[in-house]
């Protein structure tokens, strides 16, 4: 393409500062406009990253702008509709997870996509934190033979929900926990595994909030996925927060602390008297070097010596520019309309599995 490409940010709330942030860092990119229903939310955002223009109607940044792309970071429910207008102003599209609020939306917005021959990405960026890109690779490189069996624990301290501070979209209906947080631990299942087949769903800690909707806590969901086997642990409002995902494979497994970025890996080695104590060496060096290398980032971070270490932005950038990679390249990008389509379908498959909420269901689709 001639020039450098035009971003436009469709939301200037919390989510907007990470992707402006993650844009910047990427040659050959500008961010042209920044839009929000609230005037003085999108005129806040503009001044603070000094972005040309700011709008209120997602129509007069389309038509003024020419935009080559449009991050939609707007709720999840309000994702379709605008992915379709900027589609079809032929922009290609960037998308907060969840891709939209059911897969049949997915599906709509994909087939848009196809037919005005955009490229759609999707920020499924928990699959981009440095220790799970480093599992994934593993992975690949079959490490560990083929993964198996898929374990997932996101278990969350959330201060604002024993607080009372019940305004966040997540809190509007019972099962929008799982569209908020799922997507996150479901991504890395479907990336490992394939497109979730089966569930089998509990919740428990019901809680009325203050709103008066009802709020499950603990949601432990079982999976049949294309290739293996899943077991996900996600709960919120716990005093110790423990993120970690295991990979079983047929020989060996991989094991992702989220919270410390480190990774460990046991597999198979000729060592049959000394396995254990070579695995314990092997990985002992791995984790002080990995622990060592993260502390010495967020040191220099803190000194100002180099930019702020944040895994999420870390994470941020690795997907925004993935995607940004692809269009420069002319490819599908790495996390598009089908895998967003995929985690949407897993999420939807937690939700119809869990007979406390019976009420809620889409279909196989």
């Amino acid at each position: 393409m001639k020039g450098p490409l035009r971003v436009g940010l469709l939301g200037a709330g919390v989510i907007a500062a990470p992707h402006a942030l993650s844009l910047r860092s990427i040659p050959g990119v500008e961010i042209a406009a920044v839009c929000d229903l609230d005037p003085r939310k999108a005129e806040r955002f503009q001044s603070q990253w000094q972005i040309p223009k700011a709008f209120s109607n997602l129509h007069e940044m389309l038509s003024a702008c020419s935009l080559d792309v449009v991050h939609v970071l707007l709720p999840p429910s309000a994702h379709m509709e605008p992915a379709l207008d900027c589609l079809r102003a032929k922009s290609h599209i960037f998308v907060e997870k969840p891709f939209c609020l059911s897969s049949a939306d997915c599906r709509q917005v994909a087939e848009t996509a196809q037919d005005e021959n955009r490229m759609v990405g999707v920020n499924h960026n928990l699959t981009y934190m440095p220790a799970v890109l480093a599992m994934i690779s593993a992975a690949r490189e079959y490490r560990i033979g083929a993964v198996e069996h898929v374990t997932a624990v996101y278990n969350l301290p959330m201060p604002g929900l024993a607080m009372g501070q019940h305004g966040h979209w997540m809190f509007g209906e019972t099962e929008r926990l799982i569209l908020e947080l799922g997507p996150h631990p479901v991504s890395v299942i479907c990336r490992l595994l394939g497109e979730v087949g089966q569930a089998a769903t509990a919740v428990s800690g019901k809680t009325i909030l203050t709103n008066g909707r009802t709020f499950y806590d603990t949601w432990q969901s079982s999976f049949v996925c294309e290739r293996g086997t899943a077991q996900l642990l996600l709960s919120v409002g716990r005093d110790y927060p423990n993120m970690w995902i295991h990979a079983l494979g047929q020989d060996g497994e991989i094991f992702v602390d989220l919270r410390r970025n480190i990774v460990r890996i046991s597999d198979k080695t000729k060592y049959q008297r000394t396995d254990n104590l070579m695995d314990a060496w092997r990985n002992g060096s791995r984790t002080m070097s990995a622990a060592l290398g993260n502390f010495k980032r967020y040191f220099q971070g803190a000194l100002g010596l180099k930019p702020p270490f944040e895994l999420q932005n870390e994470s941020m950038k690795g997907s925004i520019g993935a995607f940004y990679d692809a269009l420069a390249r002319g490819v599908e990008p790495p996390v598009g309309a089908a895998e967003g389509t995929a985690v949407v379908r897993g999420c939807e498959a937690i939700l119809e599995s869990a007979p406390a909420l019976a009420q809620y269901s889409v279909g196989i689709q």
